[in-house]
């Protein structure tokens, strides 16, 4: 019989349901003050030994709940409230916790079927991100299963996994646990708890079970215990019996590939010495299958993009979008014809202090977190962009805000939260937002969004961590200016018309697999004074139409003569616009 009705008071809190009774405590929903809804968990003290009471005084949980909020970790349970009260001749007391909306894994398994591949990793990366943060605590879960995993829905609709029971959280233990074992789900159990050990490799068996389960809906070597009953023995010996099976990783139903295969075997290895070294080994090891170095492994790698027909976001729809990561490697601004003004201001302003840091620690120079790439469309700020990342030689991503989707899409900021995640693992790293502003667009509102603000987190000091931003846009006015200052972008480039030198290349490049008569490239590139990429794209293309049509080859009258009468996208005018 649950000690408390609806409408009750726990301390501060007003009592709106009853959710069950554990062996030490029951679970309530609770409405605070402020009208919002909380999770409440009472302990009955009396039913407590000494060695569940941190000190004798106060239950384990609570200590450790608050002392993991300490520092914000989206995947550990939020940490609210706690308090006592005496009921009858009992003590009492209590922890309120962030309530979420959502459904815990087991059940989503039970109603939707098993997860794929990819959204099996996700689920697990942000079980180990909480572990990592749990363990950088000297603190151990010791109870990763489906059931204590909530997938919390988010405002956009996305969900996101989080660790919210606490209950078995104990510094490591060698023989002895101090809290109750009665109720740990056997299958997710490492070997050695069941002598009582349990140390981080231990909740590292348990995550491996946690990633097999999401792909298998099973726990591995799972078999029925009814026979067993209560009896602890029984079920240490069924289980024991039962992982002297080799492990199934292919069914008629599911097909992992091999790289998973081995992750798993890995994290389920019946010895601890043979499993990841932490929780951290773990994580890396699977963000660097979600995102590989090596262009050629791309297929093992796709992420959410809410985004319709022609780049427009369609409610409820979601689709896949390969994002590349690659490893600077080419010819960097050998690349780039002409701009040398640009190219020597990017090397001087930028990349010399990212590949001289002893230098750059040496005369304090600031380290650069981002930088923009501005002017008119057609320029070459894409190919400049994708040069100075090869230039600098660091690992690097092209993302293009027209078909990635921007930050008030369902789903874009979380998938822009993993790859700084990932980048950060891979730092030195350069990320570069081709057309921010469609990926972070103006609001137009006085108001800060949350959107904005979000992204703002995300960008705020990249340089710490190794990543530097570099962006591109046609229209600066149109970016977010909450997200145009110092520790964000923090240096601004006119990216200008092609020069002399560029247009000539461009030209080169257009007309080189054409039949052509002797050009004067040198004349071809002042007569296209002010003309973009496209423009001279196009003035070949009607060259090339004008000669296919008199059957003769494109010759420099024909091409001069197109010159003649077109004009420039962008006049110098619009130049002198833009370098404002």
């Amino acid at each position: 019989m649950e000690l408390f009705k609806k409408g009750d008071k726990i301390g501060k809190y007003t009592v709106n349901s009853f959710i069950k009774k554990g062996a030490v405590a029951e679970s309530y929903t609770v409405y605070g003050g402020d009208d919002m809804l909380y999770f409440c968990k009472v302990f009955d003290i009396s039913d407590m030994a000494a060695s569940q009471l941190f000190e004798g005084k106060e239950v384990f949980e609570i200590v450790f709940c608050r002392e993991l909020n300490a520092e914000k970790n989206d995947n550990i349970i939020r940490y609210v409230d706690n308090g006592g009260f005496r009921k009858g001749n009992k003590d009492y007391h209590f922890l309120v916790t962030e309530f979420y909306q959502g459904e815990l894994l087991n059940q989503s398994v039970e109603k939707d079927g098993v997860f794929d591949v990819e959204d099996a990793m996700q689920i697990t990366l942000c079980v180990l991100n909480g572990l990592r943060h749990m363990h950088s605590k000297a603190l151990l879960h010791n109870d990763i299963t489906p059931s204590n995993i909530m997938l919390k829905e988010m405002d956009d609709g996305m969900m996101l996994p989080t660790i919210i029971d606490l209950g078995h959280v104990s510094y490591m233990v060698l023989g002895r646990p101090n809290f109750f074992l009665g109720d740990l789900a056997p299958f997710f159990r490492a070997p050695e708890t069941f002598r009582g050990i349990f140390t981080p490799k231990s909740d590292v068996f348990s995550v491996g079970a946690l990633l097999y389960y999401l792909l298998f809906g099973k726990a591995p070597w799972e078999v029925d215990l009814a026979e067993c009953g209560d009896d602890i023995n029984l079920i240490k010996a069924k289980v024991k019996e039962a992982r002297k099976e080799k492990l199934v990783l292919d069914t008629e139903e599911v097909h992992i590939p091999d790289f998973l295969k081995k992750i798993l075997k890995k994290a389920l290895s019946s010895k601890a010495v043979s499993r990841f070294a932490s929780a951290d080994d773990f994580f890396n090891t699977l963000i660097d299958r979600l995102v590989p170095e090596d262009i050629s492994n791309i297929d093992d790698l796709s992420m959410d993009e809410a985004a319709g027909k022609e780049g427009q976001p369609e409610e409820g729809h979601a689709e896949k979008q390969q994002i590349m990561f690659k490893k600077g490697s080419g010819n960097g601004f050998d690349q780039v014809a002409g701009r040398d003004e640009l190219k020597e201001q990017l090397r001087k302003e930028v990349i010399f202090a990212l590949q001289n840091p002893e230098k750059a620690k040496q005369y304090l120079l600031p380290p650069v977190n981002g930088i923009l790439l501005y002017g008119p469309p057609g320029c070459g700020k894409s190919l400049v962009t994708e040069c100075f990342a090869e230039e600098l030689g660091f690992n690097y991503t092209i993302l293009k805000a027209s078909q990635f989707g921007n930050i008030y899409q369902p789903g874009v900021l979380d998938n822009l939260q993993r790859i700084f995640d990932a980048a950060s693992l891979k730092a030195p790293f350069v990320i570069c937002l081709d057309e921010i502003e469609y990926l972070i667009p103006n609001p137009g509102t006085d108001n800060v969004t949350k959107e904005s603000v979000a992204m703002l987190s995300m960008m705020n000091g990249c340089a710490a961590k190794g990543i530097l931003l570099v962006a591109t846009s046609n229209q600066p006015e149109q970016v977010d200016p909450f997200l145009m200052r110092p520790g964000c972008i923090d240096r601004v480039f006119f990216v200008p018309q092609p020069d002399l030198e560029a247009r000539k290349d461009i030209f080169k490049k257009h007309l080189s697999n054409r039949p052509c008569e002797e050009i004067d490239f040198e004349e071809l590139a002042k007569l296209s004074e002010d003309f973009v990429a496209g423009d001279i794209t196009e003035t070949v293309n009607e060259a090339a139409m004008t000669a296919a049509y008199m059957d003769v080859p494109i010759s420099q009258k024909i091409l001069v003569d197109v010159l003649k009468y077109k004009n420039p996208t962008y006049s110098t005018k619009t130049k002198i616009g833009f370098n404002k």
